[in-house]
């Protein structure tokens, strides 16, 4: 609330899902379906976007995404262990995309898990700095490299 007061912006907007199954995670209710991001969140998320060059989300940080209305119209993929929960709830404006590491549709770069956020994260930084400057960072932290297309989960999930 203070950076929306102050009138900050910020570039980069990055949305994690949060820690499951603290009760702060916003992922929504299983039963209900209930969203439970903060609307705090949600009106932050709301006032940055239109201007930020980028916008990430890991995991069910793209059921935050939906929420705020960033994803109306795109293409995006989430967590395959909720996607079905995530897109019965979703705005059904969204193009969800059940086999993908990672989906980029403009500015906006969404990711299935934990670890396919890493492989996401670190095609971002080649996309904004190249290809040498991310191998660096995938061998230094040790990150397997996995394509795009490379994701086992869905059909793990029954998704394809």
């Amino acid at each position: 609330a203070g950076a929306l007061a102050a009138g900050t912006r910020y570039d980069v907007l990055w949305v994690p899902a949060g820690m499951f199954p603290s009760p702060a995670c916003p992922l929504p209710d299983f039963a209900t379906g209930e969203d439970k991001t903060p609307k705090a969140e949600i009106d932050f998320i709301k006032a940055q976007a239109p201007k930020a060059k980028y916008i990430c989300s890991v995991c069910g940080g793209s059921a935050i995404l939906a929420a705020a209305g960033v994803l109306s119209g795109k293409k995006a993929t989430t967590n395959k262990a909720f996607f079905k929960m995530i897109v019965a709830n979703a705005p059904k404006d969204i193009n969800w995309v059940a086999k993908a590491r990672w989906v980029t549709d403009g500015n906006v770069w969404t990711s299935s898990g934990v670890s396919a956020g890493s492989d996401m994260a670190l095609a971002f930084v080649a996309h904004l700095v190249g290809d040498k400057m991310a191998n660096l960072l995938r061998g230094q932290i040790e990150v397997s490299e996995h394509g795009q297309d490379d994701d086992p989960f869905a059909k793990v999930h029954g998704l394809v």
